[in-house]
């Protein structure tokens, strides 16, 4: 090989190599363009303006807050000695909601009539359900309950009546009534406050985890 050829094959691969080298440069150059937002490119990735932007939802609550599917509610029945079953009914109701439904059946099955504060305790107690109530017409305790999302049975009607209170704020109430358990039934908080408080101002809740919140 003559040493001519052989420096014009030397030429050659400098030139060659020149040129990779000015390719990679010129490809890391448009690389960096685009990674930076380079104003070249905007014609081909437009600058996104905020106010085009879709607003983020708004997360909102859950209303009523104890939001027991018509499936889990507990119609009123006729007890043993022919009185409506209101404050078991609106217990195992709760129960349900709680996930407690071989208690909730037991106790379909097994009580039943009428009650008073001490005597359903009594009865809770041997079934072996966790409770907490009042009889003093606490309404931070109806606060609380709704606040968990468990409810609480309240009187209504002058004590003649047990409802399942579903939902508390600073201007609303929300019922499920035993006896129409299609609907949940608004109120004005502070007439549900005042008719509650006329009505003995009693109040159970039993003491479990609820359905978590449905997604909004």
């Amino acid at each position: 090989m003559s040493n001519d050829y052989e420096k014009d094959v030397r030429r050659m691969l400098r030139l060659q190599g020149g040129l990779t080298v000015l390719a990679f440069l010129a490809a890391t150059l448009i690389v960096l363009c685009a990674c930076s937002g380079c104003g070249q490119l905007d014609s081909i990735m437009p600058v996104i303006n905020n106010d085009t932007l879709p607003l983020v939802a708004p997360v909102v609550a859950e209303r009523p807050t104890v939001n027991v599917p018509y499936d889990l509610r507990q119609e009123n029945w006729l007890g043993r000695q022919r009185e409506g079953s209101c404050t078991w009914a609106t217990t195992i109701s709760l129960l349900r909601w709680q996930g407690r439904y071989r208690k909730a059946d037991w106790v379909r099955k097994n009580r039943g009539d009428g009650e008073w504060p001490e005597h359903m305790a009594t009865g809770l107690d041997s079934a072996g359900i966790r409770y907490a109530y009042t009889t003093e017409g606490d309404v931070e305790f109806l606060e609380w309950a709704c606040r968990t999302r468990r409810g609480c049975g309240i009187t209504v009607k002058g004590g003649a009546h047990m409802v399942a209170l579903v939902h508390l704020d600073s201007q609303w109430a929300a019922i499920l009534d035993n006896n129409d358990i299609e609907k949940f039934i608004w109120v004005p908080r502070d007439a549900l406050i005042a008719e509650w408080r006329a009505s003995h101002g009693w109040a159970v809740a039993v003491l479990y985890t609820p359905c978590p919140p449905l997604p909004q």
